[in-house]
């Protein structure tokens, strides 16, 4: 399984669809690991190359993106998305819908990103109360847990042999 090609495909509330060549990491019932190669600086990232863990589960309200330095494995940023609709089981895909907050940890700071966004698609009916309530849990999970959720993504990325110590 390691090794094998996936597409990660992030679907928005406005119909546009993402798609990004990934490696497939590893792939249970439960969730997905896949590994995004950063060749040039992106995302608001000032270096690159670098390595993007994407850790999506089945239940949870959120996706993960672990980018670290391939070099040494050290942490550049970690990035919560608020999600839904997460398909494991596609054949060569691994499929969500992205419901607009991310949470951006980098150097022990946390901060939201896109409320105004996410702010303007409530105003506009793209968010129904179903997605406004799991938008909400999925940040008071984030605000009290990023920092042992990121210590588990590290840990699931070291047991999968992706980071060393």
């Amino acid at each position: 399984m390691t090794g094998t090609r996936v597409v990660e495909v992030k679907q928005r509330l406005d119909g546009r669809v993402e798609r990004f060549d990934c490696e497939l990491v590893e792939r249970d019932r439960t969730r997905a690991v896949i590994l995004f190669r950063i060749e040039r600086p992106v995302f608001g990232l000032r270096e690159a190359p670098l390595d993007s863990y994407g850790v999506f589960w089945r239940r949870r309200p959120y996706g993960c993106y672990h980018i670290v330095r391939p070099a040494d494995g050290s942490p550049v940023v970690t990035r919560f998305d608020v999600v839904r609709d997460v398909e494991l089981d596609a054949p060569g895909e691994v499929r969500y819908v992205d419901l607009l907050l991310d949470l951006r940890v980098e150097r022990g700071a946390a901060r939201w990103e896109d409320e105004a966004e996410l702010a303007a698609a409530m105003r506009a009916g793209r968010i129904d109360a179903s997605d406004h309530a799991r938008v909400q849990r999925a940040r008071r999970v984030l605000e009290r847990g990023h920092v042992r959720i990121t210590a588990e993504v590290r840990r699931l990325l070291r047991a999968l042999g992706r980071l060393s110590g």
